[in-house]
């Protein structure tokens, strides 16, 4: 590449060796700037001198056009003068002589992975060729029109990648990407919608309740209507969770109003992101892809059987499995194998389609090999309501035989969960795990409602007790903010009926270990949480979950492995993975990989900024631990209002009964570096 072209923004044009090239006219760039929207395109000189000169005769245009051109052609180095084509009748720029970012952006666009998008939207540096005016009417138009059309694509690139966010989890860049919408659009209220239920997601009521006002305003202000139905019940969801007298929760005195990292998130995951990536596993690695379906109303069916086949491939140590989070990810991209499985960090892929035939489905699946796209297997099945379940097993058969070598057909068996027995309640089960992942209180409790309905139909449905236990370890997590409140829902009973009735589901297991370890049954707690790793290695949301859990048990070097496997695994994450790896990490004394990692997500839970502030006490910067001492403070100000605590309990009490440790060396390590960042 012998010139580098930049359109979004301001018009810049540099060397190969990044030197800056100025040009003596303004219509010498705009020259330049046209051919550059199209490399490799040639353009006739009658339709460029028209362009740019079109209100002068024809003969002087095209004269003026020869100048133009002399002159661009002398303020370029010598070496890049062969980027342009020039004969006597067109013009053009050399394709691959040239790097433009508007090609990278709509490239990037296309692929459409997060990934992409993310790294489209930071090309965007402003409008199309900002302030380039005065270089003739018809240019005007063709400016113009490209500026809307281009400005069309990052409104619809913006929405792709908030619609990740909220469905992954990712809080924090969800909010400053919503911001970015609404600065542009401040009249869009489904966008209001989505911000405000991030915010109460991070129980930030009160900047919830400041951007209804704010929706209210601009709308009965530019359009005379009030905020639409479902705007008004966020509203009195927000009012309910209002205490009487609000002002305890507002900044003290010389306290900071927000985190001053929290603008940077995005970039900070993108590059946490790399770091991970950079370190993956010595065997085969894979990622099961949403299966693709022919009617939106069978979306939940295809991610919900490919999420079971990951699943189910998970239990096999000597496999690498992407967490379905973070796979479904790429549901709607175009992008080819060997980007996906360069963003993965994966060897292979597995990919197919769900097609409903009346009562029957076809599903077709592929297994492609990342590095040159190469199909290792494909088979297509024709099944029905249970004999589906079936056709998993056998597709978790054939990749397992491929990838690893021959299992004995009783390894496969033993590592099967039960499977469900009723297909009725599996696709009900199968939206209650859906409904789950949305950051919503609402979400949860239709999730609650799907399980109790598949319970209805199939008793015995162990998942479906895993997933109310789960359901209520969410609620406590996100907006209950004390541990008392997750016993009193009844999360232990319902752990240990899922174990009763599937003594090989992880995640029962999992759910199981969390219960007992806020019962303070730290043996229990311990076995029952190696026992969901052993029987699988992969699931990167038992990972996550352990990584904390295993920390307060009492072994944090089991945890830290665990929070490295599920980071590495879920490249695309919700934010509770930051916050329960960070405090694996910071219980090991890794201030540094601690900070790294909740930085991501410096409010992923209430108690996030407490560690945060606790590792940088410990590393000597007391300086950076006061804005996240300061935000700790304002949660726990506001849930003193709301009457969450039992009277008297200070806020050093509150952040120790949230994380009960089981060591008193632990326990002391954590309230010394709370001590240190000052809180009282």
């Amino acid at each position: 590449m012998t010139l580098h072209l930049s359109l979004l923004g301001e018009f810049a044009c540099h060397s190969a060796e990044a030197s800056p090239i100025a040009f003596p006219t303004r219509k010498a760039e705009a020259l330049l700037a046209y051919l550059a929207v199209s490399p490799g395109r040639r353009h006739s000189r009658d339709r460029l001198a028209g362009l740019l000169w079109g209100e002068m005769p024809d003969a002087q245009a095209r004269t003026n056009l020869r100048k133009a051109l002399s002159r661009l052609q002398q303020a370029l180095p010598a070496s890049a003068r062969k980027a342009l084509a020039v004969d006597r009748r067109e013009l053009g720029l050399a394709a691959c002589e040239v790097r433009v970012d508007l090609e990278a952006f709509d490239r990037l666009l296309s692929d459409g992975t997060p990934e992409t998008l993310e790294r489209a939207l930071a090309l965007y540096r402003g409008p199309f060729l900002q302030g380039m005016a005065d270089c003739g009417e018809a240019f005007e138009e063709w400016l113009l029109a490209q500026r809307l059309a281009l400005e069309e694509r990052r409104q619809q690139l913006m929405h792709r990648l908030l619609e990740h966010y909220v469905v992954t989890g990712a809080i924090d860049p969800g909010i400053q990407l919503a911001q970015r919408l609404l600065a542009d659009d401040p009249l869009d209220e489904g966008v209001h919608r989505t911000l405000i239920r991030l915010y109460l997601y991070q129980d930030r009521v009160g900047a919830a309740l400041a951007q209804y006002r704010r929706c209210r305003e601009r709308l009965l202000e530019e359009t005379g209507r009030r905020p639409g139905h479902q705007t008004e019940r966020l509203r009195e969801t927000l009012l309910a969770l209002q205490p009487g007298n609000p002002t305890p929760a507002t900044p003290a005195h010389g306290e900071r109003d927000d985190l001053p990292e929290r603008s940077g998130v995005i970039t900070t995951a993108a590059r946490e992101r790399a770091r991970r990536r950079a370190r993956g596993g010595g065997c085969p690695s894979l990622a099961v892809l949403a299966l693709a379906t022919d009617d939106a109303m069978d979306r939940h069916l295809g991610d919900g059987l490919a999420e079971d086949i990951a699943t189910e491939l998970g239990r096999f140590r000597e496999l690498e499995v992407i967490a379905p989070t973070s796979a479904l990810a790429y549901r709607d991209s175009n992008a080819a194998p060997q980007r996906i499985g360069s963003e993965l960090g994966v060897n292979y892929l597995l990919e197919g389609h769900l097609q409903r035939r009346g009562e029957r489905l076809r599903l077709t699946a592929r297994l492609l090999s990342t590095e040159d796209a190469h199909q290792v297997w494909a088979e297509h099945y024709d099944c029905q309501g249970e004999a589906c379940f079936e056709v998993q097993d056998e597709i978790v058969g054939q990749i397992v035989g491929r990838l690893v070598g021959g299992l004995e057909a009783e390894r496969l068996r033993q590592a099967r969960r039960q499977p469900p027995r009723d297909w009725q309640a599996y696709d009900l089960w199968l939206r209650g795990w859906h409904a789950l992942r949305r950051p919503e209180l609402t979400a949860i409790q239709q999730a609650r409602g799907f399980f109790r309905q598949a319970l209805a139909q199939d008793p015995q449905l162990a998942r479906a007790y895993v997933g109310l236990a789960l359901a209520h370890l969410n609620e406590w997590a996100c907006y209950a903010w004390g541990h008392w409140v997750f016993l009193q829902h009844e999360a232990l009973e319902l752990a240990r009926k899922a174990v009763g009735l599937d003594e090989h589901d992880h995640r029962a297991h999992c759910m199981l270990g969390l219960a007992e370890l806020y019962a303070r049954h730290y043996d229990v707690a311990h076995r029952e949480l190696i026992l969901a790793l052993e029987l699988n290695p992969n699931d990167a949301d038992v990972l996550a979950h352990a990584s904390f859990a295993l920390a307060l048990a009492g072994d944090p070097q089991q945890g830290v492995a665990a929070a490295r496997r599920a980071l590495r695994l879920a490249p695309y994450r919700p934010e509770w993975y930051a916050g329960m790896a960070g405090i694996a990490f910071f219980s090991a004394q890794l201030y540094e990989e601690a900070i790294a990692t909740m930085a991501t997500a410096p409010e992923a839970f209430c108690n996030t900024p407490a560690f945060l502030a606790a590792a940088h006490a410990h590393l000597g910067q007391p300086e950076r631990a006061a804005g996240y001492r300061d935000t700790v403070y304002r949660h726990y100000r506001y849930q003193v209002s709301r009457g969450t605590f039992p009277p008297g309990i200070g806020c050093l009490d509150w952040l120790t009964a949230l994380d009960p440790y089981r060591r008193e060396a632990d326990a002391a390590h954590y309230l010394e570096g709370l001590r240190r960042a000052g809180f009282e």
